[in-house]
């Protein structure tokens, strides 16, 4: 029972570990490339988007951080993840 528990950690935290560079990548390509036309951007999007497009449908349904030029979901989905991660047992 312990194998498992350590293999389905490992499993979430390797999963988390490339949606967070998916992320920054998400975040970063903009600056250096024409992400119209990237294929790696598009990927890292395909990535990243299942994970923060819920946070954002709750932020928009609570009317948090609207006004704001800062995408609030983007951040909150990696905080989230971030937490996830640091719960996850460790052996």
């Amino acid at each position: 029972m312990i194998e498992f528990l350590y293999i389905f950690a490992k499993t979430v935290s390797l999963i988390i570990d490339l949606v967070f560079i998916a992320m920054m990548a998400r975040v970063i390509m903009p600056f250096f490339l024409d992400v119209e036309e990237s294929r790696v951007y598009a990927l890292a999007f395909f990535i990243s988007e299942p994970f923060v497009a819920p946070v954002r449908y709750v932020m928009i349904k609570m009317n948090w951080g609207q006004d704001s030029p800062i995408d609030w979901a983007f951040f909150m989905t990696y905080m989230i993840l971030w937490l996830l991660q640091s719960l996850l047992p460790t052996i």
